[in-house]
Protein backbone atom coordinates (compact mmCIF):
# COMPACT_ATOMS: atom_id res chain seq x y z
CA UNK A 1 0.00 0.00 0.00
CA UNK A 2 1.35 3.22 -1.04
CA UNK A 3 0.19 5.91 1.54
CA UNK A 4 1.28 8.51 -0.47
CA UNK A 5 -1.35 8.24 -3.12
CA UNK A 6 -4.34 8.42 -0.71
CA UNK A 7 -6.36 11.14 -0.39
CA UNK A 8 -5.54 13.51 2.73
CA UNK A 9 -8.67 14.50 2.56
CA UNK A 10 -10.71 11.95 3.52
CA UNK A 11 -12.31 11.44 7.06
CA UNK A 12 -10.26 8.54 9.10
CA UNK A 13 -12.80 6.88 10.28
CA UNK A 14 -15.00 3.95 8.88
CA UNK A 15 -18.47 4.17 7.24
CA UNK A 16 -19.83 0.67 7.13
CA UNK A 17 -18.81 -3.21 7.73
CA UNK A 18 -16.89 -4.69 5.02
CA UNK A 19 -16.26 -7.80 6.11
CA UNK A 20 -16.93 -10.45 9.06
CA UNK A 21 -14.50 -13.26 10.30
CA UNK A 22 -16.22 -15.96 12.03
CA UNK A 23 -14.27 -16.97 15.36
CA UNK A 24 -17.18 -18.56 17.93
CA UNK A 25 -14.47 -18.56 21.22
CA UNK A 26 -12.88 -14.53 20.51
CA UNK A 27 -13.17 -11.96 23.47
CA UNK A 28 -10.11 -9.85 22.67
CA UNK A 29 -8.58 -8.48 19.45
CA UNK A 30 -5.28 -6.16 18.71
CA UNK A 31 -3.99 -5.19 15.25
CA UNK A 32 -0.06 -5.60 15.12
CA UNK A 33 2.11 -2.42 15.15
CA UNK A 34 2.07 -2.42 10.74
CA UNK A 35 -1.50 -3.55 10.55
CA UNK A 36 -0.63 -6.38 8.41
CA UNK A 37 -1.78 -9.00 10.98
CA UNK A 38 -5.25 -9.32 13.91
CA UNK A 39 -4.66 -10.97 17.23
CA UNK A 40 -8.03 -12.62 18.51
CA UNK A 41 -8.08 -14.09 22.06
CA UNK A 42 -10.51 -16.61 22.73
CA UNK A 43 -12.42 -17.80 25.57
CA UNK A 44 -11.38 -21.68 24.79
CA UNK A 45 -7.31 -20.73 25.99
CA UNK A 46 -6.27 -20.08 22.12
CA UNK A 47 -4.66 -17.12 19.81
CA UNK A 48 -5.73 -16.87 16.47
CA UNK A 49 -3.34 -14.92 14.36
CA UNK A 50 -5.56 -13.54 11.33
CA UNK A 51 -4.05 -12.15 7.93
CA UNK A 52 -5.58 -8.92 7.04
CA UNK A 53 -5.05 -9.23 3.18
CA UNK A 54 -6.95 -13.02 3.17
CA UNK A 55 -8.72 -12.51 6.39
CA UNK A 56 -7.87 -15.93 7.14
CA UNK A 57 -6.09 -17.89 10.18
CA UNK A 58 -2.14 -17.73 9.69
CA UNK A 59 -1.07 -19.36 13.21
CA UNK A 60 -3.09 -20.79 16.15
CA UNK A 61 -1.40 -20.64 19.49
CA UNK A 62 -2.31 -23.04 22.47
CA UNK A 63 -2.55 -21.08 25.76
CA UNK A 64 -4.35 -23.60 27.81
CA UNK A 65 -7.65 -24.32 28.71
CA UNK A 66 -8.68 -21.04 30.68
CA UNK A 67 -10.38 -18.40 28.91
CA UNK A 68 -7.76 -15.07 27.53
CA UNK A 69 -8.40 -11.84 28.92
CA UNK A 70 -5.78 -10.07 26.79
CA UNK A 71 -3.12 -9.82 24.08
CA UNK A 72 -0.20 -7.57 23.29
CA UNK A 73 1.64 -7.03 19.95
CA UNK A 74 5.28 -5.98 20.37
CA UNK A 75 6.59 -3.53 17.86
CA UNK A 76 8.18 -5.54 15.50
CA UNK A 77 4.87 -8.07 15.43
CA UNK A 78 7.32 -10.95 15.96
CA UNK A 79 6.59 -11.35 19.39
CA UNK A 80 3.28 -11.59 21.15
CA UNK A 81 2.18 -12.16 24.37
CA UNK A 82 -1.24 -13.94 26.18
CA UNK A 83 -2.74 -13.84 29.55
CA UNK A 84 -5.75 -15.30 31.28
CA UNK A 85 -7.89 -15.95 34.10
CA UNK A 86 -5.52 -18.26 36.06
CA UNK A 87 -2.82 -15.84 36.33
CA UNK A 88 -0.38 -17.19 33.25
CA UNK A 89 1.39 -14.82 31.23
CA UNK A 90 2.93 -16.43 27.77
CA UNK A 91 4.84 -14.81 25.45
CA UNK A 92 4.73 -16.58 22.04
CA UNK A 93 7.65 -16.25 18.99
CA UNK A 94 5.53 -16.26 15.86
CA UNK A 95 9.16 -16.81 13.92
CA UNK A 96 9.78 -20.01 15.37
CA UNK A 97 5.73 -20.98 16.78
CA UNK A 98 7.80 -21.60 20.39
CA UNK A 99 6.80 -20.11 23.64
CA UNK A 100 9.42 -17.27 24.58
CA UNK A 101 8.54 -17.14 28.21
CA UNK A 102 6.14 -17.50 30.86
CA UNK A 103 5.58 -16.38 33.96
CA UNK A 104 2.49 -17.29 36.30
CA UNK A 105 0.71 -15.21 39.11
CA UNK A 106 -1.98 -15.93 42.11
CA UNK A 107 -4.98 -13.90 40.48
CA UNK A 108 -5.93 -13.12 37.22
CA UNK A 109 -4.26 -10.81 35.17
CA UNK A 110 -6.41 -7.77 33.80
CA UNK A 111 -4.27 -6.40 31.92
CA UNK A 112 -0.55 -6.45 30.31
CA UNK A 113 1.72 -4.52 27.94
CA UNK A 114 4.91 -5.79 25.98
CA UNK A 115 7.70 -2.69 26.01
CA UNK A 116 7.25 -0.24 22.90
CA UNK A 117 11.54 -0.81 22.66
CA UNK A 118 12.52 -3.88 24.31
CA UNK A 119 10.37 -6.92 23.59
CA UNK A 120 12.19 -8.98 26.61
CA UNK A 121 9.98 -6.77 28.85
CA UNK A 122 7.01 -6.59 29.99
CA UNK A 123 4.35 -4.94 32.68
CA UNK A 124 1.81 -7.44 34.33
CA UNK A 125 -0.76 -6.14 36.03
CA UNK A 126 -2.90 -9.64 37.92
CA UNK A 127 -6.32 -8.78 40.03
CA UNK A 128 -5.16 -9.14 43.46
CA UNK A 129 -1.39 -8.30 43.09
CA UNK A 130 0.90 -5.46 42.85
CA UNK A 131 2.31 -4.45 39.27
CA UNK A 132 5.16 -6.54 37.99
CA UNK A 133 7.64 -5.56 35.29
CA UNK A 134 9.01 -8.64 33.72
CA UNK A 135 12.57 -9.03 32.30
CA UNK A 136 13.52 -11.80 29.89
CA UNK A 137 16.96 -12.65 29.67
CA UNK A 138 17.94 -15.27 27.17
CA UNK A 139 16.91 -18.17 26.95
CA UNK A 140 19.34 -18.82 30.19
CA UNK A 141 17.25 -19.09 33.53
CA UNK A 142 13.66 -18.13 34.53
CA UNK A 143 12.80 -14.14 33.56
CA UNK A 144 13.02 -11.78 36.17
CA UNK A 145 9.93 -10.49 38.22
CA UNK A 146 10.10 -7.02 39.59
CA UNK A 147 7.25 -5.72 41.94
CA UNK A 148 6.62 -1.87 41.61
CA UNK A 149 4.77 -0.18 44.05
CA UNK A 150 1.97 2.25 43.04
CA UNK A 151 0.46 2.02 46.75
CA UNK A 152 0.78 3.71 50.19
CA UNK A 153 3.76 2.26 51.70
CA UNK A 154 1.77 0.53 54.70
CA UNK A 155 -0.42 -1.44 51.63
CA UNK A 156 0.08 -5.24 51.49
CA UNK A 157 1.14 -6.28 48.12
CA UNK A 158 -0.43 -9.26 47.59
CA UNK A 159 -3.69 -7.62 48.14
CA UNK A 160 -6.18 -6.27 46.03
CA UNK A 161 -5.17 -2.49 47.29
CA UNK A 162 -2.15 -2.50 45.96
CA UNK A 163 -3.30 -3.42 42.44
CA UNK A 164 -3.34 -1.88 39.24
CA UNK A 165 -6.76 -2.06 36.60
CA UNK A 166 -5.16 -1.73 33.58
CA UNK A 167 -1.60 -0.28 32.10
CA UNK A 168 -0.52 1.27 29.45
CA UNK A 169 3.53 2.10 28.04
CA UNK A 170 4.33 5.61 26.78
CA UNK A 171 5.60 6.57 23.47
CA UNK A 172 9.05 5.88 24.27
CA UNK A 173 8.71 3.57 27.15
CA UNK A 174 10.39 5.32 29.50
CA UNK A 175 7.29 5.60 31.44
CA UNK A 176 4.08 3.10 32.34
CA UNK A 177 0.76 4.23 33.25
CA UNK A 178 -1.25 2.60 35.45
CA UNK A 179 -5.27 3.07 36.26
CA UNK A 180 -6.13 1.98 40.22
CA UNK A 181 -9.63 1.53 41.40
CA UNK A 182 -9.44 4.34 43.23
CA UNK A 183 -10.09 6.82 40.18
CA UNK A 184 -6.20 7.31 40.36
CA UNK A 185 -3.42 7.45 37.38
CA UNK A 186 0.39 7.30 38.56
CA UNK A 187 3.23 7.40 35.94
CA UNK A 188 5.94 5.17 36.80
CA UNK A 189 9.70 5.84 35.44
CA UNK A 190 10.44 2.18 34.18
CA UNK A 191 13.92 2.19 35.13
CA UNK A 192 14.17 3.70 38.60
CA UNK A 193 10.58 2.13 39.30
CA UNK A 194 9.55 5.21 41.58
CA UNK A 195 6.35 7.47 40.64
CA UNK A 196 7.55 10.52 38.97
CA UNK A 197 3.26 12.22 39.40
CA UNK A 198 -0.16 11.22 39.64
CA UNK A 199 -3.57 12.77 39.30
CA UNK A 200 -6.92 11.57 41.12
CA UNK A 201 -9.86 12.11 38.16
CA UNK A 202 -12.68 10.41 40.50
CA UNK A 203 -13.41 7.71 43.13
CA UNK A 204 -14.65 5.29 40.52
CA UNK A 205 -12.44 2.76 39.03
CA UNK A 206 -10.22 3.18 35.50
CA UNK A 207 -10.82 0.73 33.09
CA UNK A 208 -9.05 1.60 30.56
CA UNK A 209 -5.93 3.90 29.56
CA UNK A 210 -5.12 4.45 25.86
CA UNK A 211 -2.15 6.60 24.79
CA UNK A 212 -2.04 8.29 21.20
CA UNK A 213 -0.27 7.19 18.88
CA UNK A 214 0.90 10.34 17.47
CA UNK A 215 1.41 12.60 20.70
CA UNK A 216 2.11 12.22 24.34
CA UNK A 217 -1.73 12.67 25.41
CA UNK A 218 -3.72 9.58 26.85
CA UNK A 219 -7.82 8.28 27.30
CA UNK A 220 -9.27 7.00 30.47
CA UNK A 221 -12.04 5.25 31.20
CA UNK A 222 -13.85 5.36 34.37
CA UNK A 223 -16.54 3.56 35.56
CA UNK A 224 -18.66 6.87 35.87
CA UNK A 225 -18.99 6.56 32.27
CA UNK A 226 -17.06 9.34 31.71
CA UNK A 227 -13.76 9.12 29.37
CA UNK A 228 -11.12 12.02 30.17
CA UNK A 229 -8.48 13.43 27.81
CA UNK A 230 -5.50 13.76 29.83
CA UNK A 231 -2.54 15.79 28.73
CA UNK A 232 0.96 14.05 29.81
CA UNK A 233 3.85 16.55 30.42
CA UNK A 234 7.07 14.06 31.15
CA UNK A 235 10.87 14.20 30.80
CA UNK A 236 12.21 12.74 27.93
CA UNK A 237 14.91 10.23 27.37
CA UNK A 238 17.78 12.10 28.56
CA UNK A 239 16.40 12.54 32.17
CA UNK A 240 17.77 10.39 35.16
CA UNK A 241 17.11 10.82 38.81
CA UNK A 242 20.55 12.03 39.42
CA UNK A 243 20.82 15.00 36.26
CA UNK A 244 16.89 15.97 36.01
CA UNK A 245 15.40 18.49 33.64
CA UNK A 246 14.53 21.38 35.35
CA UNK A 247 12.51 22.86 32.42
CA UNK A 248 10.24 20.28 32.75
CA UNK A 249 7.89 19.84 35.37
CA UNK A 250 6.13 16.25 35.38
CA UNK A 251 2.59 16.78 35.28
CA UNK A 252 -0.90 14.52 34.19
CA UNK A 253 -3.95 17.23 33.62
CA UNK A 254 -7.31 16.41 32.36
CA UNK A 255 -7.67 18.35 28.89
CA UNK A 256 -11.64 17.24 28.71
CA UNK A 257 -14.10 15.26 29.52
CA UNK A 258 -16.70 13.17 26.86
CA UNK A 259 -19.69 11.65 27.68
CA UNK A 260 -23.13 11.04 26.24
CA UNK A 261 -25.44 13.18 28.22
CA UNK A 262 -28.38 12.02 26.67
CA UNK A 263 -28.34 8.22 27.28
CA UNK A 264 -25.94 8.02 29.62
CA UNK A 265 -24.17 4.94 28.42
CA UNK A 266 -21.41 3.04 30.27
CA UNK A 267 -17.79 2.82 27.62
CA UNK A 268 -16.51 -0.60 27.18
CA UNK A 269 -13.19 0.53 25.77
CA UNK A 270 -11.73 3.80 24.55
CA UNK A 271 -8.90 4.40 22.08
CA UNK A 272 -7.36 6.76 19.66
CA UNK A 273 -7.53 6.57 16.17
CA UNK A 274 -4.72 6.07 13.56
CA UNK A 275 -3.69 9.67 13.33
CA UNK A 276 -4.67 10.48 16.85
CA UNK A 277 -7.13 13.20 16.29
CA UNK A 278 -10.04 11.18 17.08
CA UNK A 279 -11.51 9.18 20.14
CA UNK A 280 -13.30 5.64 19.69
CA UNK A 281 -15.42 4.75 21.68
CA UNK A 282 -17.17 0.76 22.45
CA UNK A 283 -20.36 1.30 24.41
CA UNK A 284 -21.36 -1.25 26.53
CA UNK A 285 -24.93 -2.45 26.37
CA UNK A 286 -26.62 -5.40 26.13
CA UNK A 287 -28.46 -5.01 22.95
CA UNK A 288 -26.37 -2.28 21.16
CA UNK A 289 -22.94 -2.97 19.08
CA UNK A 290 -22.41 0.36 18.52
CA UNK A 291 -19.09 2.84 18.23
CA UNK A 292 -18.38 6.36 18.90
CA UNK A 293 -15.75 8.21 16.67
CA UNK A 294 -15.37 11.60 18.82
CA UNK A 295 -13.00 14.29 17.30
CA UNK A 296 -10.33 15.01 20.18
CA UNK A 297 -9.76 18.81 19.57
CA UNK A 298 -13.55 19.83 20.22
CA UNK A 299 -14.45 17.01 22.23
CA UNK A 300 -17.77 16.58 19.38
CA UNK A 301 -19.26 13.92 18.37
CA UNK A 302 -18.42 13.28 14.55
CA UNK A 303 -19.31 9.86 13.43
CA UNK A 304 -21.86 6.92 15.24
CA UNK A 305 -21.04 3.66 13.59
CA UNK A 306 -24.03 1.21 14.20
CA UNK A 307 -23.77 -2.73 13.84
CA UNK A 308 -26.31 -5.54 15.06
CA UNK A 309 -28.28 -6.35 17.78
CA UNK A 310 -25.30 -7.78 19.76
CA UNK A 311 -23.27 -6.88 22.85
CA UNK A 312 -20.05 -5.37 21.63
CA UNK A 313 -17.22 -7.41 23.41
CA UNK A 314 -14.13 -5.57 22.43
CA UNK A 315 -12.25 -2.97 19.50
CA UNK A 316 -9.02 -2.35 17.84
CA UNK A 317 -8.23 0.26 15.36
CA UNK A 318 -6.28 -0.34 12.57
CA UNK A 319 -2.73 1.82 13.42
CA UNK A 320 -2.72 2.83 9.62
CA UNK A 321 -5.65 3.06 7.79
CA UNK A 322 -9.23 3.84 8.85
CA UNK A 323 -9.99 0.27 9.47
CA UNK A 324 -12.05 -0.98 13.20
CA UNK A 325 -12.68 -4.48 14.16
CA UNK A 326 -15.44 -4.99 16.93
CA UNK A 327 -16.04 -8.54 18.65
CA UNK A 328 -19.78 -9.26 19.26
CA UNK A 329 -21.08 -11.72 22.02
CA UNK A 330 -21.45 -14.46 19.50
CA UNK A 331 -17.70 -14.42 18.43
CA UNK A 332 -18.17 -12.73 15.43
CA UNK A 333 -15.79 -10.06 14.08
CA UNK A 334 -16.56 -7.02 11.90
CA UNK A 335 -14.43 -5.34 10.18
CA UNK A 336 -15.10 -1.45 9.51
CA UNK A 337 -13.95 0.42 6.96
CA UNK A 338 -14.42 3.04 4.32
CA UNK A 339 -15.07 2.76 0.59
CA UNK A 340 -12.71 4.60 -1.08
CA UNK A 341 -13.79 7.16 -3.77
CA UNK A 342 -12.74 6.10 -7.99
CA UNK A 343 -10.91 9.22 -9.14
CA UNK A 344 -10.58 8.96 -12.69
CA UNK A 345 -8.59 11.77 -13.48
CA UNK A 346 -5.75 10.85 -11.52
CA UNK A 347 -5.23 7.98 -13.97
CA UNK A 348 -5.62 9.98 -17.05
CA UNK A 349 -4.88 14.32 -16.84
CA UNK A 350 -7.70 14.70 -19.70
CA UNK A 351 -10.04 12.46 -18.92
CA UNK A 352 -13.48 13.93 -18.13
CA UNK A 353 -16.43 11.69 -16.36
CA UNK A 354 -19.66 12.26 -17.54
CA UNK A 355 -22.83 12.38 -15.91
CA UNK A 356 -24.99 12.07 -18.98
CA UNK A 357 -24.52 11.18 -22.95
CA UNK A 358 -23.29 14.07 -25.25
CA UNK A 359 -23.69 13.40 -28.50
CA UNK A 360 -20.29 13.37 -30.90
CA UNK A 361 -19.92 15.51 -34.00
CA UNK A 362 -17.34 13.70 -36.85
CA UNK A 363 -14.79 16.21 -37.81
CA UNK A 364 -15.04 15.88 -41.41
CA UNK A 365 -11.50 14.75 -41.91
CA UNK A 366 -11.19 12.25 -39.25
CA UNK A 367 -10.93 9.22 -41.36
CA UNK A 368 -8.89 10.93 -44.27
CA UNK A 369 -5.54 10.05 -44.43
CA UNK A 370 -3.91 13.11 -45.89
CA UNK A 371 -5.35 16.68 -45.24
CA UNK A 372 -4.90 20.36 -46.18
CA UNK A 373 -3.30 21.84 -44.06
CA UNK A 374 -4.05 26.18 -43.70
CA UNK A 375 -0.70 27.22 -45.50
CA UNK A 376 -2.73 24.59 -48.22
CA UNK A 377 0.25 21.88 -48.11
CA UNK A 378 -0.92 18.20 -47.98
CA UNK A 379 0.74 16.36 -45.00
CA UNK A 380 0.21 13.20 -43.78
CA UNK A 381 -3.45 12.98 -41.56
CA UNK A 382 -1.47 10.83 -38.35
CA UNK A 383 1.74 12.99 -38.46
CA UNK A 384 -0.27 16.04 -38.66
CA UNK A 385 -1.84 14.99 -35.78
CA UNK A 386 1.04 13.69 -33.59
CA UNK A 387 2.97 17.10 -34.37
CA UNK A 388 -0.47 19.08 -32.82
CA UNK A 389 -0.27 17.28 -29.84
CA UNK A 390 3.49 17.47 -29.20
CA UNK A 391 2.99 20.97 -29.74
CA UNK A 392 -0.24 21.24 -27.06
CA UNK A 393 1.84 19.43 -24.63
CA UNK A 394 4.93 21.06 -24.47
CA UNK A 395 2.75 24.39 -24.47
CA UNK A 396 1.30 23.05 -20.94
CA UNK A 397 4.25 23.13 -19.00
CA UNK A 398 5.96 20.57 -16.65
CA UNK A 399 2.76 20.22 -14.73
CA UNK A 400 0.97 17.43 -16.82
CA UNK A 401 4.54 15.54 -17.18
CA UNK A 402 5.14 12.07 -15.59
CA UNK A 403 6.16 12.12 -12.08
CA UNK A 404 8.40 9.96 -9.99
CA UNK A 405 6.92 8.51 -7.09
CA UNK A 406 9.01 6.65 -4.76
CA UNK A 407 7.52 3.82 -2.87
CA UNK A 408 10.47 2.34 -1.04
CA UNK A 409 11.71 5.38 1.07
CA UNK A 410 10.53 5.09 4.65
CA UNK A 411 9.12 8.22 4.89
CA UNK A 412 9.07 9.95 8.85
CA UNK A 413 5.81 11.78 8.59
CA UNK A 414 3.77 8.14 8.61
CA UNK A 415 5.91 6.94 11.54
CA UNK A 416 4.95 7.41 15.10
CA UNK A 417 9.26 6.45 16.36
CA UNK A 418 12.48 8.04 15.58
CA UNK A 419 14.35 4.87 16.32
CA UNK A 420 14.28 1.72 14.32
CA UNK A 421 13.45 -2.05 15.93
CA UNK A 422 15.80 -4.90 16.24
CA UNK A 423 13.27 -7.04 14.25
CA UNK A 424 11.48 -3.89 11.72
CA UNK A 425 10.81 -5.95 9.00
CA UNK A 426 9.67 -9.30 10.60
CA UNK A 427 7.11 -11.08 8.21
CA UNK A 428 5.20 -13.96 9.46
CA UNK A 429 5.96 -17.16 7.80
CA UNK A 430 3.51 -19.92 6.57
CA UNK A 431 2.73 -23.03 8.17
CA UNK A 432 1.17 -25.61 6.08
CA UNK A 433 -1.33 -27.66 8.32
CA UNK A 434 -2.42 -30.84 7.24
CA UNK A 435 -4.68 -33.73 9.10
CA UNK A 436 -2.71 -36.64 9.39
CA UNK A 437 -5.28 -39.07 10.23
CA UNK A 438 -6.75 -38.13 6.67
CA UNK A 439 -3.94 -39.66 4.78
CA UNK A 440 -3.87 -43.38 4.14
CA UNK A 441 -1.99 -45.70 6.25
CA UNK A 442 1.57 -47.18 4.57
CA UNK A 443 1.21 -50.40 4.10
CA UNK A 444 4.09 -52.44 4.13
CA UNK A 445 4.54 -54.99 1.04
CA UNK A 446 3.90 -58.82 1.81
CA UNK A 447 4.94 -62.18 0.36
CA UNK A 448 1.73 -62.00 -1.94
CA UNK A 449 2.35 -58.60 -3.22
CA UNK A 450 5.60 -60.01 -3.80
CA UNK A 451 5.20 -63.22 -6.07
CA UNK A 452 2.67 -60.96 -7.62
CA UNK A 453 5.57 -58.47 -9.03
CA UNK A 454 7.75 -61.27 -9.90
CA UNK A 455 5.25 -62.85 -12.24
CA UNK A 456 4.45 -59.47 -13.85
CA UNK A 457 8.40 -59.16 -14.40
CA UNK A 458 8.16 -63.04 -16.02
CA UNK A 459 5.52 -61.84 -18.33
CA UNK A 460 7.06 -59.12 -19.67
CA UNK A 461 10.30 -60.99 -20.12
CA UNK A 462 8.40 -63.82 -21.95
CA UNK A 463 6.68 -60.91 -24.35
CA UNK A 464 9.98 -59.46 -25.06
CA UNK A 465 9.41 -56.44 -23.30
CA UNK A 466 12.76 -54.46 -21.90
CA UNK A 467 12.48 -54.04 -18.16
CA UNK A 468 14.68 -52.03 -16.37
CA UNK A 469 16.09 -53.26 -13.13
CA UNK A 470 15.05 -51.52 -9.85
Amino acid sequence: MNRKLLDPFAPEYPEAIEACLDDEYAVKCAFSHHGSLLATARSDGQCYIWDMDTLNVMRRLEHGETALTGISWSRSGRYILTFDEAGICIMWDLKTGERRAQVEFDSAIVSARIHPRNSAQFIVCPARETPCLITIHGEVGPPRIDPIRIAAENVDLKSKAAAGTCCCFGKKGNHVFFGTSKGAIHAIHVASQSVVCSIKLSSSTVNTISRNPRGTDIVANSSDRILRLCEVVLPDSTHTLTRPVVDVEPSIKVVSKITDSVNRVSWLQAVFSSSGDYIVAAVDHKAEHNMYVWDKATSSLVKMLTGPNELLEDCAVHPLRPIYASISTFGIIYLWTRVPQQNWNAFAPGFRELEENIDYVEPEDEFDRRVTTSAGMVVDCAEYRARRERRASDSSGEDDRDVFIDVTEDDPLFSDSDSDSEDEGFILPVVVEFDADALPPAVPPTADMQSTVEDDHAMDVDQGHVVEES
